[in-house]
C-alpha cells in the first residue's frame, strides 16, 4: 500500500506537504511561522534547536496548540561565516569534532564530513532532541539541515533517534541515488548507502516520493516564484505520490537583513507561502494537503518491530 493510501487517499492522488525549514534560526523566522500558521498553504515546519530563537519557536508552536506541526531540523552546520553563528549544544570541544576552533559548527557539510568524527555525532543530535523535549515541543518528525545528516554514517544516528522517538523522517525514498548525489553533492557511493538505509527502514521512516526546495537567489519576484512552484507541482510532482514543497520563510526585518546574505530568498518564500496564488495553484492541481503530523500518526503501535528494524539498519 502506498503512503498516500495509508493516509486515506486514493492510489491516484497526489499529496502535498508545504514545509517551512529553519524556524528558530532568528526572530524573523518565528514571526513568519506565526503569520503563516493556520491561514496559509504552510502545513508543516521544523525548528533548529542550537539557534538562539529556538525557545521562541517552541513557545509559538505551544501557543498554537494541537494544530501546530513542527519537527526538529537536526543541525550540524552553520552556513553563516560572519556576524551571526551557532554551535553544538554539546560544546565546541568534544571528541566528535563538530565545531571549529571558535566553537561554532563548520559552515558546510563537506567540512563536517572531512573534519568531524561522524561516528560520535549521535550525542549532539540526541542533545538537540533533549532540548526540544525539555522546552515542551511536541515533535511531529525529524529532518536535516542542509542535508548534512543524510550522510550514511550520520543517517544511522537519525534512524536511531527516529526509532527511539517513534517519529518519521522527512526525506524522499531516493530510489535513484544519482538524483540524491546531484541534490546533496555527496559522492554517489555514499548516496547509495543512505538510499539503502532509507529503503531498509521505510516502515519506520515513512519516506515521501520527492521534494523540491524553493531556489535561493533566483526567481525572487512574486510572479516568477509562483511560476517556478507551478512547474514543480505540475511537471516534477506529476505522478501519484506524496511530495514536499520546501521553503525558508522569514519576515523582512533589519535583523534578517543584517545576518542572512540570502534574506531576499527567505522573504520571497514568506510571500509565496502566504499568497492566495499558491493556495489556488494547489487546489487547481487537485493536491491533497497534509502535514507531517498525519504521517507520524501512521506509526505502528508496537514499539518493538520498528525499534528492532531501525537498530539493525543503524548497526
Amino acid at each position: 500500500m502506498t503512503l498516500q493510501e495509508r493516509l486515506g487517499f486514493a492510489p491516484t492522488d497526489r499529496v502535498l506537504i508545504v514545509h517551512a525549514d529553519d524556524i528558530g534560526m532568528c526572530e524573523a523566522t518565528v514571526s513568519a511561522w506565526r503569520s503563516l500558521h493556520g491561514v496559509s498553504a504552510m502545513s508543516s515546519a521544523s525548528a533548529m534547536a542550537p539557534c538562539p530563537w529556538f525557545p521562541a519557536a517552541v513557545a509559538a508552536a505551544r501557543a498554537a496548540g494541537a494544530t501546530a506541526d513542527m519537527g526538529l531540523h537536526l543541525t550540524l552546520n552553520c552556513e553563516w561565516r560572519e556576524h551571526y553563528r551557532w554551535g553544538p549544544i554539546t560544546g565546541g570541544h568534544t571528541p566528535a569534532g563538530l565545531a571549529d576552533t571558535a566553537g561554532y559548527f563548520h559552515p558546510l557539510a563537506a567540512d563536517t564530513y572531512q573534519i568531524a568524527d561522524l561516528s560520535r555525532a549521535y550525542d549532539e543530535l540526541a542533545a538537540q532532541v533533549q532540548r526540544a523535549q525539555a522546552l515542551g515541543l511536541p515533535l511531529t518528525h525529524l529532518d536535516t539541515h542542509m542535508m548534512t545528516a543524510l550522510h550514511p554514517e550520520l543517517f544511522r544516528h537519525v534512524l536511531r533517534l527516529s526509532a527511539e522517538l517513534q517519529l518519521p523522517v522527512l526525506v524522499p525514498h531516493y530510489r535513484d541515488p544519482q538524483l540524491f548525489a546531484d541534490e546533496s553533492k555527496m559522492p554517489l557511493p555514499l548516496c547509495q548507502q543512505t538510499s539503502a538505509l532509507i529503503s531498509g527502514a521505510a516502515e519506520q521512516v515513512k519516506p515521501i516520493d520527492a521534494w523540491a526546495v524553493l531556489p535561493f537567489g533566483q526567481y525572487l519576484r512574486d510572479e516568477e516564484r509562483l511560476l517556478w512552484a507551478e512547474h514543480v507541482l505540475k511537471y516534477y510532482f506529476h505522478a501519484p505520490g506524496v511530495y514536499a514543497l520546501i521553503g525558508h520563510p522569514a519576515s523582512d526585518t533589519p535583523e534578517l537583513r543584517a545576518l542572512a546574505p540570502d534574506w531576499a530568498t527567505r522573504v520571497a518564500d514568506l510571500r509565496l507561502f502566504a499568497s492566495a496564488g499558491l493556495r489556488e495553484l494547489i487546489a487547481r492541481e487537485n493536491y491533497r494537503v497534509v502535514g507531517m503530523r498525519e504521517i507520524a500518526a501512521l506509526a505502528p503501535h508496537t514499539h518493538s518491530t520498528v525499534t528492532s528494524t531501525a537498530y539493525a539498519a543503524a548497526h
